[in-house]
């Protein structure tokens, strides 16, 4: 598979407390569902070498609970992920160094859904009609993506390797 590997994660499911947004955790549900997802990208060996997560405490704490069965490198946590635009997100990706071939991005709808529509307009008819139903928590996009360098990476032309969301991963949750 020639150029880079982008995977892009909708935070899990969050508590609807009335507090501060950036500081809401996740539900009990959701740390089960990021940890079930972690086992599954472990699975599919679709292991990030570079971590880019929004700062708020939904997105961190998804990360810590796919850790629990997946190994992943340090991570950084830009500002830009916890209210930018698609076309926030895609700045910050193209900025990322080369020698990172698969990068996992851990962000917030609408915008991680925003951006997995403008990169893949290609892949399964089937994985295609699925990204068109919605995006829900801990849904990961894996993306292909035509380009040999991060700062080259363009909208459209990519393709939609796999779609994975709680319902798919449902039997690993324990």
């Amino acid at each position: 598979m020639a150029g880079k590997t982008l995977f892009l994660l909708r935070h899990a499911n969050a508590l609807n407390d009335s507090g501060l947004d950036k500081n809401r955790a996740l539900s009990p549900k959701g740390v089960e569902d990021a940890k079930a997802l972690g086992r599954l990208m472990d699975k599919q060996n679709f292991v990030p070498d570079m971590v880019v997560c929004s700062p708020a405490k939904r997105t961190r704490h998804t990360l810590k609970s796919l850790q629990s069965s997946l190994k992943t490198p340090q991570a950084s946590f830009p500002e830009i992920l916890y209210n930018g635009s698609a076309g926030d997100y895609l700045y910050e990706i193209q900025k990322i160094d080369d020698k990172y071939s698969k990068i996992l991005i851990i962000a917030h709808n609408p915008s991680i859904y925003e951006l997995v529509i403008l990169l893949a307009t290609q892949g399964s008819e089937t994985l295609m009609q699925k990204l068109s139903e919605g995006y829900p928590p801990a849904s990961l996009s894996v993306i292909n993506c035509k380009c040999e360098s991060w700062a080259n990476i363009q909208p459209a032309g990519n393709e939609l390797l796999s779609l994975m969301n709680p319902i798919d991963y449902s039997d690993l949750l324990y």
